[in-house]
C-alpha cells in the first residue's frame, strides 16, 4: 500500500480509522510506502490539541522521524529519510519538505 499525502490531512483522531483500515487491508509482511510533510519544512507542527481548538488543519500537518516511528511502532521501519531534492524538470520528483518511509506490518 501507498499514502502519498492521505496521512498529513488527517486530523488527529482520524490516525485510528487509518491504522484500522491498514490492519484490514496489509497482510503480515505486506509494506506501506508513505510521503508525508516534513516537520521544519512544511505543514502544520501545532499540536493535536491546538488544533481543535482552531478547528482547522492549517493545510496539513507535518511529521518528525520520531512521530512516524511512534504511529508505527508496531511495524518494522525499512527505511524512513526525508525525499532526496531532484532538479526541476527532470523525470523524478522529489523534496526534502516531504518524508518518505517504508514500513513492514509483523
Amino acid at each position: 500500500m501507498y499514502d502519498s499525502g492521505c496521512l498529513h490531512h488527517l486530523p488527529p483522531h482520524r490516525r485510528v480509522s487509518y491504522r484500522a483500515l491498514l490492519e484490514r487491508v496489509l497482510a503480515p509482511g505486506g509494506l506501506l510506502g508513505l510521503t508525508c510533510f516534513a516537520a521544519g519544512g512544511i505543514g502544520s507542527e501545532r499540536h493535536d490539541e491546538d488544533l481543535y481548538g482552531d478547528g482547522e488543519l492549517h493545510g496539513g500537518l507535518a511529521y518528525t522521524p520520531e512521530e512516524l516511528r511512534r504511529l508505527f511502532s508496531d511495524y518494522a521501519e525499512v527505511e524512513l529519510r526525508p525525499m532526496a531534492e531532484q532538479p526541476p524538470g527532470g523525470p523524478l520528483f522529489g523534496s526534502p519538505v516531504l518524508l518518505s518511509a517504508l514500513f513492514r506490518k509483523h
